[in-house]
């Protein structure tokens, strides 16, 4: 519509207590104004911020002010940048106003939760897309439904891992952790990795990689969390030093009542404008989830220590390993956004988060003498970190879908890090800790074919 001036005149959106990062939903105006006399109208939408439920219609309503209307007719086309969001039922995204109806109420619906962007525009007598406004006019905000399932699947969660920390405990000897405790190297490098390192990653890595304030708090509050029950099987799987693991994810639970707590404050309150809530309940929940289990284990051990025998051989290791498989898969089916919004940002913030704590964990352990057994457990006690910590605080601080939003290089890290190639670096484990069994066992039986052919001859002469 060539010899229109168009000036998009955004209503005042009602922040509802949002933080300053959310600032978008608090701006009041976005105007572009193109002087081409001589015809003249305004488009406004209400409300500046479109909120709506996965899967449930939600609408915005477009108006149009024009200072003289004649039988003209003014065509207004919509569209954003989440590709799961559709019209609804009879409409699409052509708006038609004229002096009859010049309000109009929009339907849509998306099946796919997440933060994206309203954009208007006309077409001018070319056929050419003439946009209303230099940015995005207007947010639309899809978070989830009802919280039943997270909570359910909470649930889940929980047991489980208390029973897998049940049959961890059979695996803890007290007088090795007493040691343990008395010269406590590994703890040591495992604080300093964890709780020195990993923060300072992991904000470095944001400001790099990630685009958004709330995904950098989610990656920083990651790095700031301690050490997560995942590590202690990871660290049984590979035959690591599972008293030092154990420890070290006991020391690190209650030190991060501290730690991550300084942390947040220092790296995360700049990133949001406020002071970031910390879990403290939550933590404590943790860890007594993490040690009442345990030392229902370490007490079955050595109250039947046949029946323990008979349990961590034939019931711990598949059930470790049925755990480190199936919830990952039910965490992933709840999180199917994460599929269709990760980008490359996210893969990368996450993985080099993982791989630099088991490097760096690895080398720490290296420097300090620490032995094979000890090198893994500390390793993956760096890298490994109790993501639920993250989350909550997530949930805490932010509302459906931001939280959402800024658990993805969350879930980056942990598909990258600690999800399948963890099970890729167990399979090559096994096969080269298999081929290793197999040539010593050759060497056995060809020094013992020697010694018999030795002492045959030494018969015979």
């Amino acid at each position: 519509m060539k010899g229109l001036v168009l000036v998009l005149g955004l209503l005042v959106g009602s922040s509802n207590g949002k933080i300053d990062i959310l600032s978008k939903l608090q701006e009041s105006s976005n105007t572009l104004e193109k002087n081409i006399p001589p015809s003249y109208f305004s488009i406004s939408v209400n409300p500046a911020t479109v909120e709506a439920i996965l899967d449930e219609m939600t609408n915005f309503t477009i108006a149009v002010n024009k200072t003289q209307w004649g039988d003209e007719e003014v065509e207004v086309f919509w569209t954003t940048t989440g590709h799961y969001v559709e019209p609804g039922a009879e409409e699409d995204r052509r708006v038609v106003f004229n002096k009859e109806k010049t309000n109009i109420t929009v339907h849509l619906s998306s099946s796919l939760i997440g933060i994206f962007s309203l954009r208007l525009h006309t077409l001018d007598n070319d056929g050419n897309i003439q946009y209303v406004g230099s940015e995005p006019e207007v947010e639309l905000v899809i978070r989830r439904g009802s919280v039943q399932k997270k909570k359910m699947i909470t649930i889940l969660f929980t047991s489980v891992l208390a029973v897998a920390l049940a049959l961890m405990g059979l695996d803890i000897e007290i007088d090795v952790v007493i040691k343990t405790m008395k010269r406590p190297i590994g703890p040591i490098i495992g604080m300093i990795c964890q709780f020195g390192l990993m923060p300072a990653f992991a904000y470095l890595l944001g400001w790099l990689f990630l685009t958004t304030n709330y995904e950098r708090l989610g990656l920083v509050l990651l790095g700031c969390s301690p050490g997560g029950a995942k590590s202690n099987f990871w660290t049984a799987m590979f035959d690591g030093d599972v008293n030092l693991s154990c420890t070290m994810t006991f020391l690190s639970t209650v030190a991060s009542f501290a730690f991550t707590s300084f942390w947040i404050y220092l790296l995360g309150t700049p990133l949001v404008g406020h002071t970031i809530p910390i879990p403290y309940p939550q933590i404590a929940i943790s860890l007594a989830s993490f040690t009442i289990p345990l030392l229902l284990g370490v007490a079955l051990k050595y109250k039947k220590p046949k029946l323990a025998v008979v349990i961590k051989t034939r019931v711990s290791r598949p059930f470790f390993l049925l755990v480190l498989l199936v919830l990952p898969i039910v965490a992933t089916q709840d999180n199917l956004h994460f599929f269709y919004l990760c980008t490359w940002r996210h893969l990368v913030s996450g993985m080099f988060l993982g791989f630099l704590g088991y490097i760096f964990g690895a080398a720490f352990a290296f420097l300090a003498r620490q032995n094979r057994a000890q090198i893994i457990a500390i390793s993956l006690e760096t890298a490994i970190q109790n993501g639920g910590i993250a989350f909550i605080v997530l949930n805490i601080t932010f509302p459906s879908p931001y939280s959402d939003m800024g658990v993805m290089p969350i879930l980056a890290f942990f598909f990258c890090s600690t999800g399948p190639i963890m099970f890729v670096a167990y399979a090559a484990y096994i096969i080269v800790k298999k081929i290793r069994e197999k040539i010593g066992f050759t060497k056995v039986e060809q020094e013992e074919k020697k010694e018999k052919e030795i002492e045959e001859l030494m018969k015979t002469t």
